[in-house]
């Protein structure tokens, strides 16, 4: 029997953003209904300047071992335009909610964002951890925003399944 994994994404916070880059950068995850298991993270943020390849975003997975949070060795480095046009893991939704890359100044709503339920998701090394995201200009000389949300693999709960009673014909 195939089973369907699934990341749950709580507890998110935009620890830092940079007021040259952006003016406010919020973040909130939430469950859309009892029927949905997973939490839904939606971030809406005001940029000041041109974002695009001049970005470097980092991303490391922390495991959650002895009630703390240890790195692992799953990492993601990746160019601005690179992460929203070219990723399988994050850049659905993405792409789903940004014009496209470059992301030119204004106000955005990226809403009901979540990791598609990939089939690495089986074989991920842990279950339960924190994604941290970094991301900084190309020199490395500015941080721009950094951030982090715990996450959970879980297994997708079957639907219960009605009895029905038998046709006679």
């Amino acid at each position: 029997m195939f089973q369907i994994y699934y990341v749950s994404t709580e507890h998110i916070n935009v620890t830092y953003f940079h007021p040259e880059y952006f003016v406010y950068f919020n973040a909130t995850s939430a469950r859309p209904g009892r029927w949905d298991p997973k939490y839904y993270v939606t971030f809406h943020a005001r940029s000041l300047k041109v974002l695009d390849s001049n970005i470097t975003v980092d991303i490391y997975f922390f495991e959650y071992r002895s009630n703390e949070y240890r790195r692992g060795f799953v990492e993601m480095h990746y160019k601005g335009c690179d992460l929203v046009m070219k990723d399988n893991f994050f850049g659905p939704a993405l792409r789903a909610n940004l014009p496209g890359c470059p992301i030119p100044p204004g106000e955005y709503w990226l809403t009901n964002m979540s990791i598609p339920d990939l089939p690495v998701l089986r074989t991920f090394p842990f279950r339960k951890g924190r994604i941290y995201v970094n991301a900084t200009t190309v020199l490395g000389d500015v941080r721009v925003f950094n951030g982090y949300v715990d996450m959970e693999i879980k297994l997708k709960p079957l639907a219960r399944r009605i009895k029905s009673k038998p046709t006679i014909m």
